[in-house]
């Protein structure tokens, strides 16, 4: 039951407001929503790479 609450909230966040700003939004601010989202996540992706290889490199440094 948690599961299926959690899948279908998305990740607890709500519905994507680009869905809901297509009626009252021009395409052009469209473009700017998803691009300064595209952005968001490639950030969030890069730090957990990062911190994903600092901590393997720790890692080994402790066990070696």
């Amino acid at each position: 039951m948690f599961y299926i609450q959690l899948k279908q909230r998305r990740w607890n966040q709500p519905e994507s407001s680009v869905k809901k700003a297509a009626s009252t939004f021009k395409p052009s601010e469209i473009e700017a929503i998803n691009q300064k989202s595209s952005k968001f996540a490639l950030i969030k992706t890069t730090e957990y790479i990062r911190n994903t290889q600092q901590a393997c490199y720790l890692e080994f440094r402790l066990f070696s």
